[in-house]
């Protein structure tokens, strides 16, 4: 099964139809057309409340790679950083808490992606990759491509990161970075709070349940 968001929305695809639940619209895809895809995307740009949407074959890499052909694809890596007091970095970016994540350049692998760009909007040296941690995908317009061709879907890799240094973290002001912060597991309610739905569920999966 894969989940991606879109605005507040979320289209999970799977290899078989579900349960539905309130706002669970589900789709059977049959490839060879992006109609459904297309309506899906309609409908997310313009509702006024969120939706997830299922859409199902049996296929299920056959579909999600039908799915990824409807977009221009983006790969990013970003990093989840424990320190030793046992607490985790974040960013608050145009308003909302985040976690440090960028484009991956080319050449780079994705590793070394999420540790240049922790270090960079963040000001921290010396991070350790502990393991790497599931993906997250989501679509967004561009506003680098013409529209309607401009829908991106972007993948990005996490990495759980270690930091034993004692250095203290500079925001990477032209990034838009307004404020990097460690947050111990019980001040997580204030990121929380205010994060995207995505960032959300990615950590409450990756730490809290």
């Amino acid at each position: 099964m894969y989940k991606v968001f879109f605005n507040d929305s979320s289209i999970v695809i799977a290899s078989e139809m579900k349960k539905s639940s309130n706002n669970n619209i589900s789709y059977r895809i049959d490839f060879g057309s992006y109609s459904a895809v297309n309506q899906i995307i309609y409908d997310i740009e313009h509702a006024s409340e969120s939706s997830e949407y299922l859409i199902y074959n049996p296929e299920i890499l056959q579909l999600w790679n039908f799915f990824r052909s409807r977009f221009v694809e983006i790969s990013a890596a970003g990093g989840l950083v424990r320190n030793d007091a046992g607490n985790f970095l974040f960013i608050k970016r145009l308003g909302f808490w985040d976690l440090p994540k960028g484009k991956i350049e080319k050449n780079e692998t994705p590793a070394s992606a999420a540790v240049r760009e922790v270090e960079e909007e963040c000001g921290l040296s010396g991070l350790q990759i502990v393991r790497q941690l599931e993906s997250t995908f989501h679509i967004y317009r561009s506003s680098f491509l013409n529209f309607p061709d401009n829908l991106v879907l972007k993948e990005t890799k996490w990495f759980l990161m270690s930091y034993s240094g004692n250095e203290t973290p500079v925001p990477q002001k032209d990034e838009d970075i307004e404020e990097v912060r460690w947050f111990a597991l019980s001040e997580f309610e204030i990121p929380l709070s205010n994060t995207y739905r995505s960032l959300h569920e990615f950590l409450e999966k990756t730490l809290i349940s």
